[in-house]
């Protein structure tokens, strides 16, 4: 009974490291917005570290999981094919290491998002210790967006002469709202997930070790569904939306999901067909679907994302090396005399991109084809979890689908911006917790099930397992 006990305990190293990469990490920085990518870089690299450090220390004793076997290789074969993509590169290694453009995401980078997916895959997080960390940080993160909104500028992160009503697009410890945005959606999903959990543990087993999760969760939630609301980025908008539907399906039958799918699908067509809107987002899809479509919708997005296309085509295999995109965008550009756009309707848009504003266009043009399909082929492993989501109620369940909801609001929110350090060793954080071993270390538990045997644990059993809530 110790020994098994032993092998189902909590990774309480790695515990420590994910507390501090959700509530700690996007607090930290050395200065103003002048230099932000900067600090967070170096602070990622460091956190990297200590992050090796806890991996070890569990690791020696011996609480460690055997990580899935799909999502280790499919994460093992995308390191891989960046390395060759970067070595088969036309641009030399001071290139492609660090990165070509200002957001250092170059083959040192990835080795280091993909390091923390490895680590995390093979750590038993708990998960109320995650949680609320995650709800400590966000406090922090909307403490100091409020601040600056009325006008004060804590930690003196606008430079002299600067502040909220003339950089508005400056906020928070992240920087660009776009980002704040990003890191806003993956917490949105990660709360809303915790607070399903403990909703739904509250009527079964459980029920004490959960209840303190639903004033954690639930202010949680709603203050960072205020702020995505608030900031008004429209992808931020769009990812709510995904999250709430996500949410309905989970709960509908299996039959009936594909049903609900369609009719939401088709309700939102109807109505970006036939009502244009006030302008925003839902006036280009209308105009699109009326098929009187402009390059510079999206804030010139479409554009960027059709010549990216046609940039993949000239090395769609090997593409450029990691972090490329900026040296061959604008050679591309030149060569085949095309333009971005540099205003709609009387209004400026941006028209210099070191990258495409697309996770997967920026895969198939940094690392070709290959590359692109196991990034997407690594997301959807880790989003499978969310179709256990209605098997058991009780603490012994497999609860992988708990950052599989964040890793799901940041794949919606990546479709429309690009991965910085500011935000994407988070994702990569989450991303392994969803794609490692038993969700909640009940591994004993969730064998029984499969191969059939109903017999109950004993009670020794179900109390050590009330005791380790992980994932």
């Amino acid at each position: 009974m110790e020994t098994a006990q032993k092998s189902r305990s909590t990774s309480v190293w790695m515990t420590a490291a994910a507390c501090l990469w959700l509530g700690l990490f996007p607090l930290l920085l050395f200065g103003s917005y002048a230099h932000i990518t900067r600090d967070k870089w170096v602070i990622m690299l460091a956190l990297s570290g200590l992050t090796l450090l806890c991996f070890a220390a569990d690791g020696l004793g011996r609480r460690l999981r055997p990580a899935r076997r799909v999502p280790l290789l499919l994460a093992l074969g995308l390191l891989l094919w960046m390395g060759i993509s970067c070595l088969l590169s036309p641009f030399d290694a001071s290139v492609w290491w660090i990165g070509g453009s200002v957001r250092r995401e170059g083959l040192a980078t990835q080795l280091c998002y993909l390091g923390l997916f490895l680590m995390f895959a093979h750590a038993r997080v708990h998960l109320p210790a995650l949680l609320a960390s995650a709800a400590a940080g966000a406090v922090g993160f909307a403490a100091v967006v409020l601040l600056q909104r009325q006008g004060l500028n804590p930690l003196g992160l606008y430079p002299e002469g600067a502040s909220f009503w003339t950089h508005p697009e400056f906020q928070g410890t992240i920087g660009n709202i776009d980002l704040d945005t990003g890191y806003l959606c993956l917490l949105a999903g990660l709360f809303l997930a915790g607070l399903l959990w403990a909703a739904r543990g509250m009527a079964g087993q459980g029920k004490a070790s959960r209840r303190w999760m639903l004033p954690v969760c639930l202010p949680a939630l709603a203050l960072t569904v205020y702020l995505i609301l608030t900031m008004g980025v429209q992808f931020g908008l769009v990812t709510l939306g995904a999250l709430a539907v996500l949410t309905v399906l989970l709960h509908l039958p299996r039959r009936g999901r594909i049903l609900f799918l369609a009719c939401v699908l088709l309700l939102a067509l109807g109505v970006a067909w036939f009502w244009p809107g006030q302008g925003g987002g839902l006036w280009e899809l209308h105009e699109m679907l009326h098929g009187r479509t402009r390059l510079s919708f999206g804030s010139n997005r479409l554009a960027v994302w059709v010549y990216s296309l046609g940039l993949f085509t000239e090395r769609p295999v090997l593409g450029g090396g990691a972090d490329t995109f900026q040296f061959r965008f604008g050679s591309y550009l030149e060569r085949h005399g095309l333009q971005i756009p540099t205003m709609q309707d009387g209004v400026l848009l941006p028209h210099d991109f070191d990258t495409p504003h697309n996770e997967v266009i920026a895969h198939l043009v940094n690392e070709g084809l290959p590359g692109a399909l196991l990034f997407i082929a690594l997301l959807a492993a880790a989003l499978l979890p969310l179709l256990r989501f209605r098997r058991g109620s009780g603490d012994g369940e497999e609860v992988r689908w708990i950052p599989a909801m964040a890793v799901f609001c940041y794949a919606v929110q990546a479709c429309f911006c690009y991965s910085v350090c500011l935000v994407a060793p988070l994702f990569w954080v989450l991303l392994g917790m969803a794609s490692g071993g038993a969700g909640n270390g009940q591994d004993r538990f969730l064998n029984r099930k499969r191969t059939g045997n109903r017999k109950i644990a004993s009670a020794a059993e179900r109390k050590a397992e009330k005791q380790n809530l992980r994932v």
